[in-house]
């Protein structure tokens, strides 16, 4: 964190959720921290250590790392907010959308293509579903395959996805 010390970026307060909405402004803020060069050294920073074109082990690190050091904290029930993935770090916290949008930035950031996801576990009254979760995935190019980086569920990331009955997506880059 230290190439990221004394950052200050301001935070997207949007007044409805709506998760394609979210999705949107979520692939917006990681476009605005792919020109971040503090961001890109960060992530050289944590994945300086391991194997050239080893990209799972890539993902991997930056995972863990939003795992070990943003704590989840919810949005206020009326509005959705986003935080910069530079506000994200700084603050260490956000939501499932703002730690993705930093995964997302940080592998995006090290050539990885990346997309959000938005998911549905159940349905609304109207027997709709109703896309509750927003996690990143990021290509691995060596699979040809998309790799659910999510650090909400923690590593039952494969039980969370037996559960999803629907999906919408956005392609960062």
């Amino acid at each position: 964190m230290s190439v990221l010390a004394g950052y200050s970026r301001p935070t997207l307060q949007l007044p409805a959720p709506d998760p394609r909405t979210t999705l949107t402004w979520m692939r917006h803020l990681t476009l605005f921290g792919l020109e971040d060069v503090k961001l890109r050294l960060f992530a050289e920073e944590l994945v300086a250590k391991l194997a050239p074109h080893d990209y799972l082990s890539e993902y991997a690190a930056v995972l863990n790392w939003v795992r070990t050091n943003i704590r989840y904290s919810r949005d206020p029930s009326v509005v959705e907010q986003l935080k910069t993935p530079q506000v994200v770090i700084e603050t260490g916290t956000g939501d499932c959308d703002e730690m993705s949008i930093v995964i997302g930035t940080l592998v995006a950031s090290l050539g990885a293509r990346v997309r959000y996801v938005a998911g549905a576990f159940k349905r609304d009254g109207n027997g709709r579903p109703s896309l509750s979760h927003v996690w990143c995935e990021a290509l691995d190019p060596n699979a040809q395959a998309w790799v659910v980086l999510d650090p909400v569920p923690g590593r039952n990331v494969a039980g969370m996805l037996t559960r999803l009955i629907d999906s919408t997506s956005i392609v960062v880059g």
